[in-house]
């Protein structure tokens, strides 16, 4: 079979998910129409957030949802039947493409209000189904935590307590990002083949809503280049932790270093479907995977090197106490574990296994929200389904991959180059069967 016929069908993948953006205003992560593009006029805002990053016009008009799920069940048989004679090096490719097409057509059943159990929605959007988490580490994090912690009072309290010592001062927030966003860009150009010509601009602004973290604005790309100016909130609960993630998650080495490799992958190749990022795939999974994943490989995996730079760089330029950051690796543990805590609420409210009243009490109990949240912040713990399977087990499942593969970090971070470019299997990835 032909690799024009593989084309053929990618970019009718393509168009269909620039359509469905009509319907799902968040499934665009990041698209590319072409080999460049400049900003042009002054038409864009620093106070709402506008998804994929510019206006893509007529491309996501022209199909109903209907036509949506019609064409992309049709596609999905299409590229099953190419399967079956493709060349060995178009396998990968293919079977990248018949993920993120099932994954496009449960989505749209899903906007047409099709109900589905939450394990089968995730393993269809994102080919990630997270088995039931041990609810056993829940307490015995929290005991550690009243243990370690300063203060008196339940490990409830001391770890509400600990999160407040260790927030930034809001007239030291932009100070502290733009340190960061620095260090995290010096690492990443020391670590990978990057052009160094795509670190953000860092600025802040008061946005009235404390969940929205920032406000990004694309002003241009090219193959060298990604021109974005990033607003961080002022209102939004920054602490030493979710700088770190923020940073190095969102930004360089994470989601804006995907964006970067996958825009020259697709340049370089003309593969239609390395133009977009579609919110509920697997390549989403990836992304948001893998963002979390190196953040440790930028520490060489070494706690004390990642407390160092806590300690230095931001509980030093945020005038916090540091001695406070020997503490830190207890406290990132304690994080990752209540990532788990989201999931299975979210799981359990989505089955309708438990009441919000029930949810909202579970993230109290563990300190996961503050002791007087109200139970319907259990609503407002992410914007996208199957969000904490899509970046908290998802990073569990990269990590494991990356181990498996080689516990060389210089060669870990060869592999992270490799994966952003190439067709990545999130399931071969879990199963440890996929080679790049």
């Amino acid at each position: 079979m032909s690799e024009a016929a593989l084309n053929a069908m990618a970019q009718q993948y393509l168009d269909l998910t620039l359509c469905k953006s009509r319907y799902d205003d968040i499934d665009i992560q990041w698209y590319t129409e072409g080999p460049f593009w400049r900003r042009t006029s002054m038409r864009f805002s620093r106070d709402y957030k506008i998804l994929p990053d510019y206006e893509i016009a007529d491309l996501k008009h022209g199909k109903t949802l209907e036509d949506i799920l019609d064409e992309s069940q049709h596609l999905a048989e299409n590229l099953k039947l190419f399967e079956k004679t493709a060349p060995p090096e178009q396998l990968q490719r293919t079977g990248y493409l018949i993920d993120h097409v099932i994954a496009l057509n449960t989505r749209t059943r899903m906007l047409m209000g099709e109900k589905m159990g939450f394990d089968e929605m995730t393993g269809r959007l994102y080919d990630l189904v997270a088995p039931e988490y041990d609810y056993q580490k829940f307490d015995d994090i929290l005991d550690r935590m009243g243990q370690a912690l300063p203060g008196a009072g339940p490990a409830r309290d001391k770890v509400l307590e600990f999160r407040k010592r260790i927030s930034i001062p809001r007239e030291r927030i932009l100070d502290v990002m733009k340190k960061t966003t620095g260090e995290f860009h010096t690492m990443s150009m020391n670590r990978m083949t990057l052009t160094g010509n795509s670190m953000p601009r860092v600025r802040v602004r008061d946005y009235p809503n404390p969940d929205m973290a920032f406000l990004s604005i694309l002003f241009g790309y090219d193959y060298n280049h990604l021109e974005y100016e990033r607003n961080f909130n002022l209102n939004y609960p920054w602490t030493v932790d979710n700088v770190i993630e923020c940073i190095g998650h969102e930004m360089e080495p994470g989601h804006l270093t995907y964006y970067e490799k996958r825009t020259q992958t697709y340049i370089d190749t003309c593969w239609p479907e390395m133009a977009v990022v579609q919110q509920f795939s697997s390549s989403s999974a990836f992304t948001e995977g893998s963002a979390r994943f190196v953040i440790s490989m930028c520490f060489d995996h070494s706690d004390t090197k990642k407390t160092d730079f806590e300690r230095e760089v931001i509980f030093g330029t945020a005038g916090l106490d540091k001695a406070l950051a020997g503490l830190m690796p207890l406290w990132h543990e304690y994080c990752e574990i209540a990532g788990y805590g989201k999931l299975e609420v979210t799981r359990n409210i989505w089955d309708r296994r438990w009441t919000e009243h029930e949810a909202a009490e579970f993230l109290r109990k563990y300190a996961i929200v503050d002791k007087n949240a109200e139970d319907d912040i259990v609503n407002h713990l992410a914007a996208d389904d199957g969000h904490f399977v899509a970046h908290d087990y998802a990073r569990d499942v990269v990590k494991e991959y990356f181990n498996h593969i080689t516990k060389d970090v210089d060669a870990q971070w060869t592999l992270y180059e490799k994966l952003c470019c190439g067709h990545m299997s999130m399931r071969g990835m879990e199963d440890k069967t996929f080679r790049v």
